[in-house]
């Protein structure tokens, strides 16, 4: 333990969930409309609330019974070793960093139409004002970003609100077509799908500082999943049924787009305060995603696994070449379709989740005796089925751009290559969930 203070609530817990995910609502999720239709959607996003759900149950249960900054990777590198926990987490860098470029991309969009400011300039000055930010310390501003999240689940509602007396039932179905459900579509969806929900498992990491983790860290996760999904199918039902799919299928600004799209009108106060709200929601998004990725690099450098140089710290103490390195990638990426680089975010995180999902089984069954002060309901079985799930989003995910998988792949390559050398010249790694339970 770290002797960190426990004075979070479940409340906390379930606002930090919906805070860290509630911008991925107002952009992205859209791209699957286009895919596959509406029907398909609204399927697909169902089945990724139930994965996500199932993956922070389990991510509950080891962050109750092994507190931990490192998260993912260190719960992989205890049921699978340090090779296998390294890819994860040099995995998860790469997603959080190219994550924050699509990020900045829907910031621009809602930007130019609400403020008339949007492109390179806003991209770089956003990028230069939170790297700023950080290396002068990010600990001020972190609360900032729940308040921010809020905003935007009030932009949503009202959004929704709005929408109501505009929805017809033929602006599902494109061309007068009808609406039907197919395997095929499924599947092309859910990489978009889990964009309504991803990172909401990340709330789990808070449990080191929940009063008793045992109640509050199940409720709080349940209480964010179920808010981001009567939210989804908000804006999945009255964004697409009242702005029509062929309007908002390739919008970067969805949410914009299909209020712009009513023609009825929309009165103007409430378009800006919706588009303000998606700004907040992003920008919120935008930090906490160059704050997640620069430590994330951080710790595999400083056990030894990336690059030893982005272990440094400033006289704020904070990591300065690994955010410089973060906010370089992400800048590089905005230049890209936002879908293809959504695409590739997903990638990465999906195949964390399936070595998550794998590591829970296998510590479950290695280690049953291990202090366990709550327990995912549905155990192994539960597990289980979200790695099916997850392993589908993964495959799902392999019509990203060829060049960003080729990217990813060299990546990982070369974070796993050095790990090995520093295996050969180096004694075996500490990390071990016995040793430190």
């Amino acid at each position: 333990m770290t002797g960190v203070r426990r004075s979070l609530g479940w409340v906390h817990v379930a606002g930090l969930g919906v805070a860290l995910v509630i911008a991925g609502q107002y952009s992205g999720w859209n791209y699957g409309l286009a895919a596959a239709g509406w029907a398909n959607m609204v399927v697909a996003t169902v089945l990724m609330a139930l994965l996500c759900f199932g993956l922070a149950l389990c991510l509950a249960e080891l962050s109750a019974a092994r507190p931990h900054s490192g998260g993912l990777y260190v719960y992989c590198t205890d049921a699978f070793g340090s090779i296998v926990g390294s890819s994860v987490g040099s995995a998860i860098f790469l997603a959080l960093a190219i994550g924050t470029g699509a990020a900045s991309e829907f910031v621009s969009a809602y930007a130019s139409h609400v403020i008339g400011f949007g492109g390179w300039p806003l991209k770089i000055g956003m990028f230069a004002a939170i790297l700023a930010l950080h290396l002068r310390g990010a600990g001020e501003a972190m609360c900032l970003i729940v308040a921010a999240g809020l905003c935007a689940v009030l932009g949503i509602l009202v959004f929704d609100i709005a929408m109501i007396p505009h929805f017809a039932i033929a602006n599902l179905t494109p061309g007068g077509g009808r609406l039907h459900v197919d395997a095929a579509g499924i599947f092309a969806s859910i990489p978009y799908a889990i964009w309504l929900f991803i990172s909401v498992e990340q709330s789990a990491a808070a449990s080191e500082e929940v009063s008793d983790p045992a109640r509050d860290m199940p409720r709080g996760i349940v209480a964010a999943v179920l808010t981001l999904l009567v939210s989804a199918l908000g804006v999945l039902v009255l964004g697409a049924g009242a702005g029509g799919i062929e309007r908002i299928g390739q919008a970067a600004d969805p949410l914009y787009a299909a209020m712009s799209g009513v023609p009825a009108g929309v009165p103007h106060w409430i378009v800006v305060m919706v588009g303000l709200s998606g700004i907040l929601g992003l920008v919120a998004t935008l930090f906490s995603l160059v704050y997640a990725a620069s430590r994330q690099i951080f710790a595999l450098a400083r056990d030894g696994v990336a690059i030893g140089a982005l272990a440094s710290t400033n006289r704020f103490s904070a990591p300065d070449k690994a955010l410089i390195l973060t906010c370089a990638i992400g800048l590089a990426a905005s230049a890209l379709p936002p879908d293809r680089v959504m695409l590739a975010v997903v990638l990465s995180l999906s195949g964390s989740y399936v070595v998550l999902l794998a590591a829970f089984i296998r510590l479950r069954l290695i280690r049953p005796d291990l202090n366990r002060p709550f327990r995912a309901w549905g155990g192994i079985p539960m597990a289980t089925a979200a790695l099916l799930l997850a392993a589908a989003l993964f495959i799902a995910c392999f019509r990203a751009d060829v060049r960003v998988l080729i990217g990813l792949g060299l990546w990982i390559a070369l974070v796993t290559g050095m790990n090995l050398i520093r295996r050969k010249n180096a004694a075996s790694p500490r990390e071990r969930i016995a040793d430190v339970v």
